[in-house]
């Protein structure tokens, strides 16, 4: 009786093979060319924000989280930064890439190491936050930089706070930027 489930099974395995192979021949002789595709997400094997509003949707969940490092991912790598910076023609500045990306994620865990020693100080507690309302600045400078300015207004218990941050937009993507920081209402 095994022998002839496993005949069975063998014999439905080589069926759909063999019409898988077909299906994919025909597929190939159909198109002539291949499309090429580049993405971001490829290119650095990372989901990022495709818009300014589910980057703070994706923050303010991570802040209740209270630990700088799962805000990591919602930096940009140097590599970005070279990137972006090659393709703004600033020669001088792709050596720089990786002591801004480094000097960057140093900068936003003294900014969320603040932020949680201010929090502690206003008595908020962060992991029960609930967000109250949320506002989103899109701003553009002349030469073509994107950047947001986002503001939470958060409460929890009786305590009622604002929760601000900076955004860029790098490589067509958006990251959490600068002056993280939590203020008393």
């Amino acid at each position: 009786m095994k022998s002839i489930c496993r005949f069975l099974q063998f014999t439905f395995l080589v069926l759909v093979l063999n019409q898988a192979t077909v299906c994919v021949a025909q597929t190939q002789s159909d198109s002539l060319s291949w499309v090429k595709v580049d993405s971001v997400e490829l290119r650095y094997g990372r989901n990022l924000c495709d818009t300014l509003p589910e980057l703070a949707d994706s923050i303010f969940n991570l802040l209740k989280l209270k630990k700088f490092d799962v805000l990591i991912p919602y930096m940009p790598t140097a590599d970005m930064l070279k990137e972006e910076f090659d393709s703004m023609d600033l020669k001088q500045l792709q050596r720089l890439a990786t002591l801004k990306q480094q000097y960057w994620e140093h900068n936003l865990r003294k900014q969320h190491l603040k932020m949680m020693k201010d929090a502690k100080v206003l008595r908020f507690n962060m992991r029960n936050m609930e967000l109250v309302k949320r506002r989103i600045n899109l701003k553009e400078l002349e030469n073509g930089v994107r950047f947001g300015e986002i503001t939470y207004l958060v409460q929890s218990g009786k305590h009622k706070v604002y929760i601000t941050f900076l955004a860029m937009e790098i490589v067509g993507k958006w990251f959490i930027g600068d002056e993280l920081r939590i203020m008393e209402i």
